[in-house]
């Protein structure tokens, strides 16, 4: 087996060793207890045992956080430690967690696909490892996928490897393999980011097939995520279709397409399933989870406090601003590769930023917003190659955009195409020849 085809996958053992090492400190949160519940549900426990095995846990986790922070206390470090906590855990949330409003509860009952994943998981390594272990194999697998991506858009094997590591190394690793849904929910964006990059290879069976798979899976594990991407996708199609006239084919039309038609899909099953929308999530922010009242303008408070929260942000950010220049150069190795891919990049990554628009909640904004590092993860190692070739040895190809990616057969096609007369070739698609190894 060659090098480049070990690396990734000695790269995958050494992410979840480094997990498996800090999975002590990682948080069995409420959303996680919630998580547990339905998968001992789907295991066959009645609710109130399904309840009782997820508080458990969940005060487990609690004590044991508890304990790990009196370590670090300059008093209180050589303290015993304190076995009481559990029992007063459970003592307190003998009814289950709060809230327990039946609308914040249908948030979560919506999120079938995760724990129903992970209930064999449950059942034999108990909640928390079980949760985690789907999150952290999800997480894994979306490496793995960016690797594939990478490769898909011609990037040499370092260059892909790269990508795969920084899927690892940024918060998408950190968040991804937590026991909630973040990891399958960004591993399945990348597998529909990757559909969209076969269909304007021209794969469009390939890729149609792969980006419903993953659209479908996705809407089962976050609707409310999965109902942005399609949207987005739509907008990013159309934007390529009418202003990168090398990008008026069939495959660009058939993504089109594909999104409209999952957009029209989630549409037309959160209307059948009555699954809670924009105007419920808004209230569950304002009434902090129906604790409070629900509020009579929740859209000019959201106004009000996306203000507020997006000026301390961008404050916080310019004091070191990492992230935004992350950014900035993602969307620009991005933009150097393929603008339609580009736009497709941004559309899926700005899903992150849109959740975040409608929920403005500080404590949370990270996790809220972590796909926006896709257009780090994927546009920064294209940058890379970018000037690499850039500052190569002379003689070498020179650097180019390429704002449509053709599949394997075009280009065989292409080739054949650049030894006929000009007046012979197709107007308007680009026939140079590939520049780019791989």
């Amino acid at each position: 087996m060659r090098i480049h085809k070990i690396i990734p996958l000695l790269t995958v053992v050494v992410f979840v060793l480094l997990h498996v090492f800090a999975y002590p400190g990682t948080r069995f949160s409420n959303d996680s207890y919630r998580y547990a519940r339905s998968a001992y549900e789907f295991l066959g426990d009645p609710y109130r045992k399904a309840q009782d095995k997820a508080l458990r846990a969940y005060c487990a986790d609690t004590a044991a956080m508890l304990q790990r922070n009196r370590m670090l206390h300059q008093i209180e470090f050589r303290a015993p430690v304190r076995s009481y906590e559990f029992q007063d855990c459970l003592t307190e949330h003998a009814d289950g967690l709060n809230p327990s409003n039946s609308r914040y509860e249908a948030l979560f009952h919506a999120r079938l696909a995760y724990p129903l994943v992970a209930a064999p998981f449950v059942r034999l390594l108990g909640a928390k490892a079980g949760l985690t272990a789907v999150a952290l194999g999800f997480t894994a697998l979306g490496g793995l996928l960016v690797l594939v991506l990478l490769r898909a858009l011609r990037a040499p094997p370092p260059v892909a490897w790269l990508g795969q590591c920084l899927y690892y190394v940024t918060p998408i690793g950190l968040w991804g393999s937590r026991p909630m849904t973040e990891g399958p929910m960004i591993a399945l964006m990348v597998a529909m980011l990757l559909g969209a990059v076969w269909l304007c290879q021209g794969r469009r069976v390939a890729g149609a097939l792969l980006s419903v798979g993953a659209f479908a899976l996705g809407f089962a594990v976050k609707y409310s995520s999965f109902a942005l991407v399609g949207p987005c996708l739509v907008a990013a199609s159309a934007l390529a279709l009418m202003f990168v006239p090398q990008a008026r084919h069939k495959g660009t039309r058939c993504l089109l397409i594909v999104s409209l038609f999952e957009s029209l899909v989630a549409f037309a099953m959160s209307r059948a399933l009555r699954l809670p929308g924009l105007e419920d999530s808004l209230q569950d922010t304002f009434s902090l989870h129906w604790t409070y009242a629900e509020v009579a303008d929740p859209w000019r408070r959201l106004a009000r406090l996306d203000v507020n929260y997006w000026w301390q942000w961008l404050q916080g950010e310019a004091l070191a601003p990492s992230l935004l220049f992350l950014l900035a150069l993602g969307v620009w190795g991005a933009m150097s590769r393929s603008v339609p891919i580009a736009l497709c990049l941004i559309a899926v990554g700005g899903t992150g930023l849109l959740t975040s628009v409608a929920h403005p909640v500080a404590m949370e904004g990270d996790r809220l917003y972590v796909q926006v590092w896709l257009i780090v993860v994927v546009g920064l190692p294209l940058l890379v190659e970018r000037l690499r070739r850039s500052g190569g040895a002379p003689g070498a190809p020179p650097v180019r955009s390429d704002p449509l990616l053709k599949s394997k057969g075009r280009r065989r096609r292409t080739a054949r195409l650049e030894r006929l007369p000009p007046t012979s070739r197709l107007e308007g698609v680009d026939m140079r020849p590939d520049t780019h190894p791989g």
